[in-house]
């Protein structure tokens, strides 16, 4: 052959000694992910020299049952958790007859608690230097004497009545009420108060997120605070209190004491008066500890009633 020279290859023959050449390789050193099986008349036989399990019919269908079991398990577990947080849910919000408390304006007779003179008495009417005046307790005040923001009473006082029969109301329907407090000189008060009507107390540090990443943090059947109380609605550097915020991302009701320098825009029902003289903080205390334990008898006066009657049908 000259030099130069390309010799001709038939197409058609390199073919087929190809493909002859990867059926041999094939057949010899099969790959890790291929499993080439070859079927006799007595059982299945792998080439892969890697132990496989030959799952026969009857096989097949047991797993098929196993796999159907575990299915209702898994139901029967879901329908367990469900009548759980349904039976949970059940003992806090017993069925009561309620439309005579809802008929009735001043059904726990709040307004008989506290008037007037009662607050003036308590130097409610007190707030603070009219230089750290927020804008929006304007509407609240009455005028300045001596540098110093004054209420007006009239306006502090139905609020008042609002925010007690409102937390009655709750109270009535088995909420649960949760008291919050920064303030160290009055801190052991609100913790006693709570204790003494039965209900929940935080007067520490707020954690960030004690309420809105609360799955995370306890990862329980945790049930949030029905109604959140705040005796100071501010921390202690006069920032406003984390829980505030996240008692309105959470559609959580909030009642507040709401000085002259505090924002009443995300309280429920806001309160405006004084939080900071012993004398007012310690008649707020007593007015909600008589009104959780009013609602709390008139409740358990209704369940005995509805028991009776039921007993006689």
């Amino acid at each position: 052959m000259a030099s130069g020279c390309v010799k001709k290859v038939d197409p058609y023959r390199m073919f087929s000694k190809l493909k002859s050449l990867n059926a041999v390789a094939g057949a010899c050193i099969p790959s890790l992910s291929q499993q080439k099986t070859y079927k006799t008349d007595i059982k299945a036989k792998v080439v892969n020299p890697r132990p496989l399990t030959v799952t026969r019919i009857y096989e097949k269908k047991v797993i098929l049952k196993n796999a159907e079991a575990a299915a209702a398990l898994a139901k029967e577990e879901e329908l367990s958790d469900k009548k759980e947080k349904i039976n949970v849910y059940k003992s806090f919000h017993r069925d009561i007859a309620e439309d005579n408390a809802l008929k009735n304006p001043d059904f726990f007779k709040v307004k008989e608690m506290v008037d007037l003179h009662t607050l003036f008495k308590n130097r409610v009417h007190f707030g603070h230097h009219h230089g750290c005046r927020h804008p929006f307790v304007v509407p609240f005040l009455y005028g300045v004497r001596q540098n110093t923001d004054i209420f007006d009473l009239d306006k502090t006082l139905p609020r008042l009545h609002n925010a007690l029969n409102f937390i009655a109301h709750m109270v009535y329907r088995g909420g649960v009420v949760l008291f919050v407090s920064r303030n160290a000189q009055t801190m052991p008060l609100v913790e006693h108060t709570a204790q003494k009507c039965g209900e929940y107390s935080h007067c520490r540090f707020w954690k960030g997120g004690l309420l809105t990443n609360i799955d995370y943090l306890y990862k329980n059947l945790t049930r949030y605070p029905d109604v959140v109380v705040f005796i100071h609605t501010q921390n202690n550097f006069s920032h406003e209190h984390a829980a505030i915020t996240e008692c309105a991302k959470m559609l959580i009701p909030t009642v507040g004491i709401v000085d002259s320098n505090c924002n009443p825009t995300l309280v429920t029902y806001p309160v405006p008066g004084n939080d900071d003289s012993l004398d007012a903080v310690k008649l707020y205390c007593k007015l909600f500890e008589e009104t959780i334990l009013r609602a709390k008898e008139y409740r358990k006066r209704d369940i005995e009633e509805l028991s009776d009657d039921s007993d006689e049908s």
